[in-house]
């Protein structure tokens, strides 16, 4: 017989949390309480959370160390989560680190459903495990299967929406959108320089790579089982709400063997799906869809490997079904043992 489980979700007043709340709710692995915590410099407004029909009290993460929570979902931002998930794996609690906040600092598993079959050996041991970042979540689903071919190189280039900044950044865009066509002075603390009707490049130096570059490539290279240094990936901020376009130029694999690979992956209960039709090719017709879709596969016209696009909404996929289908894995591992009686 199984004891109810106690879930906690931490930055659960942001926009991956909120997510991740909607896609708990109703789910099996809820049989006892859910428990929401969120930064002690939240606004004094957001004191709950929203759950299904009702709401959760959002407790401040100073609480955290009064409860014991058999499984903690992070959503916490980088510098947060070095500071506290470390403290929870040596309680004994099991941590998934959603978005890879914790990469450099958590040497523990990352883990991609849409990739693996199975939970890694070592993840039980290890007591926690990380999930990729929306962009290596998209890359690695159309990578993963293009590796087993004998990939080369891979060079992709990536457009996501202001939600990558969190609520904040998808407030100010619809702020933005507004004033524009009124004519009034635009907010500008998400986006200094704008982002309504516009398109911003990272703000790093011209000859350097960002972050989220950097780590969204290292996922991916990582996912696929490629070298790191040959998997370069651009990114910018595009005036949508959220989701992310790729564009991936895959070298050294021909088209019929990549079109098999990718369709072979597809449809078959994997996060991966097929478009056929190039209109229904972008982020907003994958809005509250859990999986990566791709399209648009074509041969380089200098016979250089193949040429695809690949969608999908990071909060429903990334935030929502990834780390739902790594808590289903853990749960069928018996690795939530204090579940069990």
């Amino acid at each position: 017989m199984s004891t109810p489980l106690t879930l906690a979700v931490l930055g659960a007043t942001g926009a991956a949390g909120d997510q991740l709340l909607a896609s708990l709710h109703g789910s099996p692995l809820v049989t006892g309480p859910v428990l929401a915590f969120a930064g002690n410099r939240r606004s004094p407004r957001v004191d709950t959370a929203n759950w299904g029909p009702g709401n959760l009290p959002v407790y401040p993460m100073t609480a955290l160390p009064d409860h014991a929570p058999d499984l903690v979902f992070s959503c916490l931002p980088g510098e947060v989560a070095a500071r506290v998930l470390p403290g929870l794996i040596a309680r004994g609690i099991y941590v998934i680190d959603v978005g890879n906040a914790s990469a450099g600092v958590l040497d523990v598993p990352l883990v991609h459903p849409g990739v693996m079959t199975a939970l890694p050996d070592r993840a039980v041991l290890a007591g926690a495990v990380r999930t990729p970042s929306a962009l290596g979540w998209v890359l690695a689903s159309v990578l993963a299967p293009l590796a087993d071919l004998g990939a080369t190189t891979v060079t992709a280039t990536a457009v996501e929406g202001a939600i990558r900044r969190g609520k904040a950044g998808a407030e100010e865009l619809g702020q933005q959108l507004l004033a524009n066509f009124a004519g009034n002075e635009p907010p500008r603390r998400v986006f200094p320089d704008g982002l309504a009707f516009d398109v911003l490049a990272e703000d790093v130096p011209s000859d350097e790579w960002s972050a989220a570059e950097r780590l969204g490539a290292e996922e991916a290279a990582e996912l696929a089982q490629m070298p790191p240094e040959h998997v370069a990936l651009t990114t910018c901020t595009g005036a949508l709400f959220q989701g992310v376009m790729m564009t991936v130029h895959v070298r050294g694999v021909t088209l019929d063997a990549a079109e098999q690979a990718l369709a072979e992956r597809s449809g078959n209960g994997t996060v991966l799906r097929a478009v056929a039709k190039s209109a229904r090719l972008h982020p907003r017709a994958v809005a509250g869809k859990p999986g990566v879709s791709w399209g648009r596969l074509r041969a380089d016209p200098g016979g250089d490997g193949v040429h695809l696009v690949a969608i999908g909404d990071n909060l429903a996929g990334a935030a929502g079904a990834v780390p739902m289908l790594v808590a289903d894995w853990l749960t069928t591992a018996g690795v939530l043992a204090r579940g069990q009686s």
